[in-house]
């Protein structure tokens, strides 16, 4: 069987053991700011007041002004590329992006899609805030499916302040899967 090209390759018992283990930890790269709200807003034409004035944003309760909640993947990222770093070369295997961590948990599997993903939000992510994020493997519920036999794996992101305040918290659920072998015809 061939093993994937990224991603932790193993046994469904190794995988069991990360279940509720802190499988992946990062604070992002970048703090809020101002620049980066307005790009995330524009190609959209989204006009809120409160992610735009810090008068707005204090007169209705906030510190500053408040980024728009799904940005918390944005926030709470490290950076994909850094100085330093060694630049792609064409035929290299494309990077991925820091989340899903549940490639770090060794799994029986070869290929993977992603299922589901549930974001609930707490508190307000302000212009200078530092978001960090911590991932667990929450679960592993083994299926078999038209595209093989695997088990549907959800790590939850809880998304935290430099406070310590809980910004978010996300459930991913990814598929990962070994393919049948096709049929001979």
């Amino acid at each position: 069987m061939s093993q994937p090209a990224w991603g932790k390759y193993g046994t469904w018992e190794e995988a069991e053991s990360y279940l509720g283990k802190v499988i992946g930890e990062d604070v992002g790269v970048d703090a809020i700011e101002l620049g980066s709200i307005r790009r995330w807003l524009e190609p959209k034409e989204f006009d809120c007041a409160l992610h735009t004035s810090r008068e707005a944003a204090q007169a209705a309760g906030y510190r500053d002004v408040v980024a728009p909640s799904t940005m918390v993947f944005s926030y709470g990222l490290p950076a994909y590329w850094s100085p330093g770093d060694a630049p792609a070369k064409m035929g290299d295997e494309p990077r991925q992006i820091p989340i899903p961590v549940i490639f770090d948990v060794p799994a029986p599997c070869t290929l993977s899609f992603a299922s589901n993903i549930d974001m609930e939000f707490f508190a307000p992510m302000c212009v200078g805030d530092v978001i960090s994020r911590t991932s667990r493997l929450a679960s592993i519920e083994h299926k078999e499916l038209r595209v093989g036999k695997g088990a549907f794996m959800t790590q939850e992101d809880t998304y935290t302040n430099q406070d310590g305040d809980t910004v978010a918290v996300v459930l991913l659920t990814i598929f990962r899967f070994v393919p049948p072998e096709r049929e001979q015809g």
